[in-house]
């Protein structure tokens, strides 16, 4: 209480309206900050769970290596001895909850039948992760150092643009530095990858169950998802949410400058493609290209439609009408033999239980890949749908670490 005293100077009601206002104001802006607390919306709880499905059709040279590991040297070799051309479809199924199990884990997804693999498929808590790979700036600690040096081409052309190749000694490399020109080349888009490992983890394929999946098999109908450290989810896949068509990648034939055309059929729900290829010449130098405008690996793995329009605009990635690149003469002359490899970069379904709050998430990706090795016609390349092998039960293997190398370096490597 303000109690006002007469005289020193002040009339009693100016000194009383001037404390009044000064109240008033206090009072106010007390009203309106508690007011606009209140209207703050608290923060929604993120989902307890969250489910990714990886959908890939592999076409080409080395599709039929399972479980979706990275050719090595021997088994290019192989490839190139026998040849390929088969079309696989493979899932990669993460499920990862804030949620930890009671007590043994146990989880299922339960699938359509016209998939041709039963009820369901066990996702499993794997024994122990792999260690994440170390995305520090400058060479992995178990690089080995390459010899001689790379030449880097870019772009679809009867002739390689100016300034090409850029040439990369590896001589001259400083030991834990990259080179000049590869930092440029090795500019990856921003993939976003699903979780390696939460609280409540399950997998598949993985060590009980790694069956291949039947080629002919549909991912159309009704999903759910039902685990002992998640929330129960469901959802359903559309006629246009299936497996990628494969992109029947090949050699069209050579230009008499010298320069080779690859093609292929456009896959309908495709957003973008991107091609590479890796070779060498009679010197021992390695030769590498891309399909990009510029000097910059594309990333042969699943892109969000929203990144891959970014790269199409800014012309790292061919546009989804695109079904040619001309491979440029500069580059089939410095090696007459090569191996391409190609990526149909696919849509996303995303679903919830709850738009606002949910309780669970479901983002299902898709890709379709290809590969060839130049200068083997058919047998390089892709077999038809007519020309597919009867499928056999086969084991996918699980995936094995090993030492780092230029192709791990890169990532270029679809798989």
């Amino acid at each position: 209480m303000i109690v006002e005293r007469p005289g020193h100077g002040r009339s009693t009601g100016g000194v009383f309206m001037s404390k009044l206002s000064v109240l008033a104001a206090g009072a106010s802006a007390a009203v309106l900050g508690a007011a606009v607390y209140a209207a703050a919306p608290a923060k929604a709880p993120g989902p307890i769970a969250s489910y990714w499905m990886d959908v890939a059709t592999q076409s080409g040279m080395g599709a039929g290596m399972m479980g979706g590991a990275r050719p090595s040297p021997a088994a290019i070799m192989a490839m190139m001895n026998g040849g390929g051309g088969q079309a696989i479809h493979t899932l990669d199924l993460r499920l990862a909850s804030k949620e930890r199990p009671s007590g043994a884990p146990q989880a299922d997804h339960i699938i359509p039948l016209g998939l041709g693999m039963g009820a369901s498929l066990p996702l499993l808590t794997p024994i122990a992760e792999q260690a994440p790979r170390d995305t520090s700036p400058g060479m992995p600690q178990q690089f080995e150092r390459p010899h001689g040096r790379m030449l880097i081409y870019w772009g679809c052309g009867e002739h390689a643009g100016v300034g090409q190749p850029t040439v990369i000694d590896f001589a001259k490399m400083a030991a834990g530095q990259i080179p000049p020109g590869m930092k440029s080349f090795m500019a990856m888009a921003r993939a976003q990858s699903g979780p390696m490992s939460a609280p409540g983890f399950g997998r598949w394929p993985n060590q009980r169950d790694s069956r291949q999946v039947p080629f002919g098999g549909s991912l159309v109908g009704s999903h759910k998802i039902q685990a002992n450290y998640a929330p129960p989810i469901a959802f359903s896949l559309g006629s246009g949410e299936d497996f990628m068509p494969a992109l029947g990648l090949r050699e069209g034939g050579g230009l008499p400058s010298g320069a080779s055309r690859l093609v292929w059929q456009a896959a309908p729900t495709a957003t973008g493609y991107a091609l590479a290829m890796y070779g060498s010449n009679g010197n021992g130098d390695m030769v590498m290209w891309t399909s990009a405008r510029s000097a910059e690996m594309p990333t042969m793995d699943y892109l969000a439609p929203g990144e891959v329009k970014r790269l199409v605009a800014a012309g790292a990635v061919l546009s989804p009408t695109t079904s040619q690149c001309m491979l440029p003469a500069e580059v089939a002359a410095a090696s007459p033999a090569g191996m391409v490899m190609m990526i149909g970069y696919g849509p996303e379904a995303d679903f919830s239980d709850n738009p606002k709050a949910p309780k669970w998430t479901t983002k299902v990706r898709y890709k379709t890949t290809a590969s060839l090795m130049r200068g083997m016609g058919d047998e390089g390349g892709y077999a038809s749908d007519e020309q597919q092998p009867q499928q056999q039960p086969a084991q996918q293997q699980p995936r094995k670490r090993r030492g780092i190398g230029l192709g791990d370096l890169l990532g270029a490597i679809p798989h």
